[in-house]
């Protein structure tokens, strides 16, 4: 800290002081006040603003070159403020404040990436450990020379699955760079899932029943493709193999929002389930009683439908349905 950029910081008060000498000496003449006395009281002035500028400008001066050269030292810059005393001038406290405040969100927001990053790469390993299987099938039905397509269809349909869910995982968190709000006619998307999904829906002997689903929202129809194409993966992973199995798509209005709900009779999920299935990593009783999950899908559909406005509710008995319902706000603007 330089001592001329200190006074020129100080010049107020240097003109000040200048200001109540000349005052001093004008009023002593106006009331003739000996002369002597208005040196000495000009010569108080004098001092008391040295010794106050000296001071001031030590005590600054050692914290501010105490803080460069432990920065200087630290290779962590940003544990600064664990290093530093508080200082004694209000200045000082107000950057120290400062300073603690970036270091508590840069802290946050190191955390959260480290979060996230452990957090992707167990679900990596899970995802990893998923597409291991269809393609493992596949290289079977090589080996083997197995020409039934309809089995090797259903086996990349999978792998397809898998590597659209991991797509829209990483694309999740910044979506709203990715999306387009547009009039979307519910029943063909559906359509298009159906024929997307037909070689497993057959091969599962799914029957697809379609009520009052001619219904136009708003909403982006990439993002409710992958999300509705989520809901069908689980139906198929978790159907009952004592029935006759069932995924059905129907449409509910009111004046506020129109309901898209997909039901299926498969084996349900738990009531003590419920309240986390949209949780990350989630597998739940089912996740255990069947194949192994990585328990995103229903997640991501959460994460993508919080992004969009829209909201993702679940209802189910165990052992008798699973209905996920997606509601989409009716806006006035695009007339629906």
């Amino acid at each position: 800290m330089k001592l001329s950029k200190y006074l020129r910081d100080k010049i107020t008060l240097i003109f000040g002081m200048l200001f109540i000498i000349v005052t001093i000496f004008l009023m002593g003449y106006a009331f003739k006040v000996r002369k002597e006395y208005m040196v000495a009281l000009a010569v108080v002035v004098v001092l008391v603003v040295l010794v106050y500028v000296i001071s001031d400008y030590l005590k600054r001066r050692h914290f501010y070159k105490n803080m460069v050269s432990t920065l200087d030292s630290l290779d962590q810059k940003y544990l600064i403020t664990d290093m530093l005393p508080v200082p004694d001038f209000q200045e000082g406290e107000l950057m120290m404040e400062a300073l603690y405040d970036i270091d508590k969100s840069m802290k946050e927001r190191i955390n959260n990436i480290e979060l996230g990053t452990i957090e992707f790469r167990e679900y990596l390993e899970m995802w990893v450990h998923e597409i291991k299987v269809p393609i493992s099938a596949l290289r079977l039905m090589n080996y083997n020379q197995n020409t039934d397509l309809r089995k090797q269809k259903e086996q990349i349909d999978k792998i397809n699955y898998y590597i659209e869910q991991i797509l829209f995982y990483t694309r999740a968190d910044e979506s709203e760079k990715d999306y387009l709000m547009n009039k979307v006619n519910l029943e063909t998307i559906i359509n298009k899932i159906v024929m997307e999904n037909k070689t497993l829906l057959i091969g599962n002997r799914i029957a697809i029943e379609k009520e009052n689903v001619d219904t136009t929202v708003i909403t982006d129809s990439k993002w409710l493709e992958f999300m509705i194409s989520q809901v069908v993966s689980n139906a198929l992973k978790y159907k009952a193999e004592d029935r006759q199995s069932y995924i059905k798509f129907f449409v509910t209005k009111n004046d506020k929002e129109v309901v898209l709900a997909i039901e299926d009779n498969g084996i349900g999920i738990s009531k003590k389930d419920i309240p986390y299935i949209f949780d990350k990593t989630f597998t739940g009783e089912n996740g255990r009683i069947r194949a192994a999950s990585t328990g995103m899908g229903l997640y991501i559909c959460k994460k993508l439908c919080d992004k969009l406005g829209h909201k993702i509710t679940v209802s189910s008995n165990q052992g008798e349905y699973t209905r996920i319902m997606i509601s989409f706000g009716i806006n006035s603007y695009y007339d629906i």
